[in-house]
């Protein structure tokens, strides 16, 4: 209990002991509450206290909510992002965490004429529908997907509660509109989204989650991309979760050199609990790095990206600050069968860097969730007719209404034009 909430409480007690008395007696000069000396072992009866005072008042109160509110209050000194939970809420946060979530199955891809289904989830609500692969997506629940960002096309077709969405299509076999609505079921969501070769020798690779097993495939396209000659990445985490931290480090030390340390896990005191380091045979990946993160970046995803932020001599993290939980909370059961999720860990990259739970991952350039980029297509009069061009029109209209990853694009290609001048200066240096 802080310094303010003491004082309070003792202005209660004073004002109920005064009314009890039923005294007529003129009232005394208005004088500052006397504090009263809070310890760890007097919080309890301090809150017992203040209850008696309001009983004798007559106020009422709900004994399960103020059992959880003075539990919640309790825990938001030690842990602010901390939160008490009951079953159901917990049950809830454990399926996030693993990757379940209500799904229709749809996969969308981004092509040259917009967003369209790409495939269909085998056994999912999406397979007893009209949906084919082709078919354009024009609006999810009302709203144009030309007018939405990313993140937004995905949310709506995968929830956390099992509400139908309602789908605007053209068909690709007639061009025919239809309204669709779709339902969802609870699903097994991949831990890898999407994956995108682009054009300038750029990459796209979005994850929904840092899962048990996972790294085998996404180190498998990012070494595959880079054996391509690819140049850059753009690793999506916004969203992301996981449980995962041996995928989290076995992706993160793709960067890194064999054996480097990426990470350890330590208890409150900071005795080790677990330790992660770079484990493979080969040179450290020449693959630029840009990843997206956003409030909703947790668990192992967040954990990748503070190693990312830790590790990567060549890239960056673009976009807000995570959420504060690179899996150093776990649950605390309570005889009232509540639970606490709370942070009883700490995470420290292989920099030093250490979170507690108390702020998440701060990215190198923040990008406001209301910041706008400007658009330069429709200064475009002239029809694109070299390959250049062409490219370059269908990137940006990739990126478009997407500030975040707008941004990053720029980013990527601006230092990949930088790394092409120095190397043609050293190839023919000025006289």
């Amino acid at each position: 209990m802080n310094k303010h909430a003491t004082i309070i409480v003792a202005g209660l007690l004073l004002a109920g002991a005064a009314r009890a008395a039923g005294t007529n007696a003129p009232a005394a000069p208005a004088k500052p509450p006397a504090e009263v000396a809070v310890s760890d072992d007097n919080v309890g009866p301090v809150i017992l206290e203040a209850m008696t005072v309001m009983r004798k008042e007559g106020l009422k109160f709900e004994a399960r909510q103020a059992q959880r509110a003075a539990i919640e209050a309790v825990l938001k000194t030690a842990d602010p992002r901390g939160r008490v939970l009951l079953e159901k809420e917990l049950a809830a946060l454990k399926q996030e965490q693993r990757g379940i979530f209500f799904d229709s199955g749809v996969k969308v891809a981004y092509g040259t004429n917009g967003w369209r289904v790409a495939s269909l989830l085998p056994n999912s609500p999406a397979t007893n529908t009209m949906l084919k692969p082709g078919d354009m997506l024009l609006a999810l629940d009302g709203v144009a997907i030309s007018s939405q960002k990313l993140m937004s096309v995905f949310a709506p077709l995968r929830s956390a509660t099992e509400a139908a969405a309602r789908l605007k299509i053209k068909c690709a076999a007639d061009g025919k509109e239809v309204d669709l609505d779709i339902k969802r079921a609870a699903l097994p969501t991949p831990a890898v989204d999407s994956t995108e070769a682009w054009p300038f020798q750029l990459t796209y690779m979005r994850l929904n989650g840092v899962h048990e097993g996972c790294a085998a495939e996404v180190s498998a396209q990012f070494v595959k991309w880079a054996g391509a000659q690819m140049f850059g990445l753009i690793l999506d985490l916004r969203g992301a979760n996981g449980t995962s931290l041996t995928d989290a480090a076995a992706i993160a030390g793709l960067w890194a050199e064999n054996g480097q340390p990426l990470f350890k896990v330590t208890d409150r005191k900071g005795k080790e609990l677990e330790g992660f380091k770079a484990k493979h045979d080969v040179a450290a990946l020449d693959l630029t790095v840009i990843a997206l993160v956003d409030g909703e970046t947790r668990g192992a995803a967040e954990a990748l990206a503070a190693a990312l932020a830790g590790t990567l001599r060549e890239g960056m993290l673009v976009g807000q600050p995570t959420a504060g939980d690179p899996l150093v909370r776990e649950f605390l059961a309570l005889p009232s069968g509540l639970q606490l999720y709370v942070a009883t860990r700490r995470f420290v990259t292989g920099d030093g860097r250490s979170y507690d739970g108390q702020i998440g991952v701060i990215p190198d350039i923040r990008v406001g969730a209301g910041e706008e980029v400007l658009d330069f297509e429709a200064e475009r009069t002239k029809p694109d007719t070299l390959p250049e061009e062409k490219q370059d029109r269908f990137l940006r209209g990739r990126v478009r209404g997407d500030t975040t990853l707008q941004r990053s694009l720029d980013i990527l290609r601006g230092i990949k034009a930088l790394k092409q001048r120095s190397t043609d200066h050293a190839k023919a240096p000025a006289r």
